[in-house]
């Protein structure tokens, strides 16, 4: 009986945050991912009181999935230049090869609607990768935490404007030209 809530949680983890990457927060409603997954909208209500706690565990999950994919940044066995360029390689894929907006941009595009709960697993996402990029940064250039925390915060903004530009124009070369001067880094 476990497995199978477990399996139901997981499917409308799914339906959810495939609903916020399609139209952010205000995409769907309980009773969009009961018919998606298949299910009554109590039982979506049963596992998820609330839609904050919903995409709050969107987040949680989203988080911890990314979390794992991410190499150790201090690991002597991948170079820094390697770590760099996969990352970004990694988010091209995101938004040019998948054609999809990140789930965490089209949440911060509705910050402004965004309960409490969300934006604390929001912030938790990107400081992850603000941590992570800094250390890589650390070793790259062989720079304090500080200079390279505004590397991090620098190439994590141009990622997430060139993944608007490359959606808001339709011309997915524009996230090569926008990241042009890191990828050069990365070599």
């Amino acid at each position: 009986m476990t497995v199978e809530r477990n399996d139901t949680k997981t499917k409308i983890l799914d339906a959810a945050e495939g609903f916020i990457v399609q139209g952010g927060y205000n995409a769907f409603s309980f009773r969009d991912i009961a018919e998606a997954v298949g299910i009554k909208s109590a039982s979506v209500h049963y596992h998820y009181p609330t839609k904050a706690d919903l995409v709050s565990s969107v987040m949680v999950r989203y988080t911890a999935d990314f979390s794992s994919q991410l190499p150790n940044p201090n690991s002597e066995k991948i170079a820094a230049n390697v770590l760099l360029n996969g990352f970004i390689n990694g988010f091209k894929t995101k938004i040019v090869e998948q054609r999809n907006m990140s789930l965490c941009t089209m949440l911060t595009s509705n910050k402004s609607v965004l309960p409490e709960s969300v934006c604390v697993e929001l912030a938790a996402f990107y400081q992850l990768i603000l941590d992570w990029l800094t250390q890589v940064f650390v070793r790259l250039d062989k720079i304090d935490k500080e200079e390279a925390f505004m590397q991090a915060s620098q190439l994590l903004a141009c990622l997430h404007g060139a993944s608007i530009l490359v959606q808001g124009t339709n011309q997915p070369d524009f996230f090569d030209r926008a990241l042009s001067g890191w990828k050069a880094r990365a070599v």
